[in-house]
């Protein structure tokens, strides 16, 4: 599947701008529809041929085959031809009509045409039959990519609360305006941009800005479109209207590249680009060669004509039906192999972005990290107290689900740490958790909760640049865990792979600098950007597209999709926040970084499979053409050329095969 703006074949090299080939601009149901059709009379013409029915009879499916299902590929390939392009609808239809031609002149001449075979129907209609379900499968790809436009509603907010006077009126989010009032309760999303006028509560803005913690927000903070609530009542000035939200720009950026992934070049149109002119010249010089060598040229129209049958049955070869497989097969396998080591490839163009790209951006939370907080650090007030700290901490946090309590439950199950049983605990977001057991009180969260508590904590640990949790046992503070993010295992290798292949990294994310600079240094990352909102990204990458950059995105998360989507190749590490993996080009299921760097194996594999498959199924079909004529003047059944093409589609199968281990 496409994603961005125009594509390059990996084989051809020709871009998908403007020049969009006729064929790919047909509804797939027309191509359906004569795909079941021709097969069904493919059907019938073995079994006619099979039984010696006559020829007459032959000829009249092979001609329902060619009027009511070629002639599609006959007016693309007119508009085609007009347009000065060679593509695989120009290729076919020439084949498919040069047999056919070559084959009714046999049924109904008095003296047939010269050439090895009495008749070509069999073959067209098998060449006719791949070639209708090649380009059935190539339009159905390029309308499907717009199928997942219509769930883009589910992520946008429905209503709000209107302030009217001492009372709320509920409205539908779309029709609040800057200026006006509204009101939002714990668990609700915000319908709209703001600033918060009234009341104090935490966020989670993961949506928009890809932070997991929760955003602590007061009076003149702002707040965005389609975030949550998570802990208190709070009044919200709308700033602006849903139709202009950061969220809303997300949602346009999915749908304007949408309708950009459908502009795509095949690898059929880009080998038939190639092979057309080749193939044209190869029968024109076959038909010269055989009028010489028999002295025909000298001996009139008739002797002119008699010897055409040279020039159509090679033009009808000159499209093989193994080509069809040539990079279907390669990028079936390489995606086969690419999922046994847990690489889903979408897009089998964006690979080739990925070699060629100038700049490669990496988001900061879940895919340069793992994007789970994890126990980095533990500081009891007093050495004497480390074990009381961690027991009292994980009794706390036993019942609590999120991020500081998924990573405290993990560290104390791997340290193997007791815990007691609880009367009862309550969880305040963005805080922290108060717990109560049969004999003691506890608090564990933030610093500033905390001393709000009345609890004196040490000046050091306000200093702290990681996330912590401080910790009280009946008003005595014992120490302070500290929590953070870690990056993925391979990140060092991968940065300095992609700096051996001429690449310009540059990390970029919505946490602060701190947080930023720390994890790009430990990466090996110079360039970085921090505070950035989802637009932001986008533009930065817009920007250096349009200084002519090749560039490719690696994210994770719904706040990336506009900069994914704007990227020549968008790149995802799945996870729980993955919204909408359809739109990108590869998704990777692993934790560790290495499988960025066999995505140069598999594309340099596969583009070697793919023109190897092209030209083998172009000189072995000329062979097989020229081996036919050997044999003369003996006649070759209708089996030799579909048995032969059947032979050679095998040995493409084989030589693809190899791609489902990669080392």
């Amino acid at each position: 599947m496409q994603t961005g703006f125009s594509r390059v074949n990996y084989m051809s090299g020709i871009t998908s701008s403007s020049c969009t080939p006729c064929a790919l601009t047909v509804p797939s149901k027309s191509f359906t529809y004569r795909f079941f059709l021709s097969c069904c009379l493919f059907v019938l013409l073995l079994f006619s041929l099979t039984f010696q029915h006559s020829n007459v009879g032959v000829f009249i499916l092979g001609l329902m085959n060619v009027l009511f299902c070629a002639d599609v590929f006959v007016r693309c390939a007119w508009r085609d031809l007009l347009s000065g392009r060679f593509t695989f609808a120009l290729l076919s239809a020439v084949a498919v009509c040069s047999g056919f031609l070559y084959s009714a002149l046999n049924v109904f001449s008095t003296r047939p045409l010269y050439g090895p075979a009495p008749d070509l129907f069999v073959y067209v209609s098998f060449l006719l039959t791949l070639s209708l379900w090649a380009e059935r499968r190539l339009t159905r790809e390029k309308e499907q990519t717009r199928v997942y436009i219509k769930k883009l509603d589910d992520f946008l907010p429905k209503s709000g609360r209107l302030c009217v006077g001492r009372q709320f009126k509920k409205v539908f989010a779309k029709e609040l305006k800057p200026g006006e009032l509204i009101f939002v309760k714990p668990g609700e999303r915000l319908p709209c941009d703001g600033i918060v006028k009234k009341g104090k509560t935490s966020i989670d803005e993961q949506l928009v800005t890809g932070n997991m913690l929760p955003t602590s927000k007061r009076v003149d903070s702002p707040v965005y479109a389609g975030t949550l609530n998570k802990s208190a009542e709070i009044y919200v000035e709308v700033t602006l209207p849903l139709a202009q939200s950061a969220l809303m720009n997300v949602i346009d950026a999915v749908k304007t590249g949408e309708l950009r992934r459908g502009n795509f070049a095949s690898a059929l149109d880009g080998f038939a680009a190639v092979l057309f002119p080749f193939a044209f010249l190869f029968s024109a010089g076959a038909y010269a060669y055989a009028l010489y060598t028999s002295g025909a040229y000298a001996a009139g129209l008739e002797a002119w004509l008699h010897y055409a049958g040279v020039l159509l049955f090679c033009l009808a070869l000159s499209c093989p039906p193994a080509l069809v497989f040539a990079g279907v097969f390669p990028a079936f396998f390489a995606k086969s192999g690419a999922r046994a080591k847990k690489i889903k490839i979408q897009n089998i163009y964006a690979l080739d972005e990925l070699v060629r790209a100038d700049t490669v951006f990496f988001d900061k939370t879940g895919t340069l990290t793992y994007g789970e907080l994890r126990v980095c650090g533990v500081f009891p007030a007093q050495e004497s107290l480390r074990k009381k700290l961690l027991e009292t901490v994980a009794t706390a946090e036993q019942m609590v689900d999120g991020p500081f309590a998924d990573a405290v439950n993990g560290f104390a199950k791997k340290h193997k740490v007791k815990t007691k049983s609880l009367l009862c605990f309550d969880v305040l977001p963005g805080l922290g958790v108060q717990a109560s057991t049969r004999t003691d009180k506890i608090l564990a969260g933030r610093i500033q909760w905390i001393k709000e508590q009345g609890v004196e904590v040490p000046e050091e640990v306000s200093k702290v640049e990681a996330a912590v949790i401080c910790v009280v046992k009946n008003g005595e503070f014992l120490g302070y865990l500290t929590l953070a993010d870690e990056l993925r295992r391979g990140a060092r290798e991968l940065v300095d792979f992609l700096k051996s292949k001429g690449k310009d990294i540059i990390l970029v994310s919505g946490d602060n600098e701190s947080s930023v600079s720390s994890f790009s240094k430990q990466a090996g990352i110079e360039k970085m950007n921090f505070n950035v909102l989802p637009k932001t990204k986008a533009e930065i990458v817009t920007n250096l597209r349009g200084l002519g950059k090749r560039v490719v995105m690696v994210g994770d998360g719904f706040n990336d999709i506009i900069a994914l989507l704007r990227a020549d190749a968008g790149i995802v590490f799945a996870s729980g926040r993955n919204v909408y993996n359809n739109w990108v080009d590869v998704i990777i299921k692993r934790k560790d970084l290495y499988p960025l760097k066999d995505l140069f194996t598999i594309n340099t594999r596969l583009r070697r499979a793919a023109s190897f498959n092209a030209v083998a199924a172009f000189l072995l079909s000329g062979a097989l053409a020229a081996w036919l004529f050997w044999r003369m003047p003996d006649s070759s059944g209708w089996h030799w050329t579909t048995g032969g093409s059947l032979a050679v589609v095998l040995l493409l199968l084989l030589n693809s095969v190899r791609l489902l281990k990669i080392k």
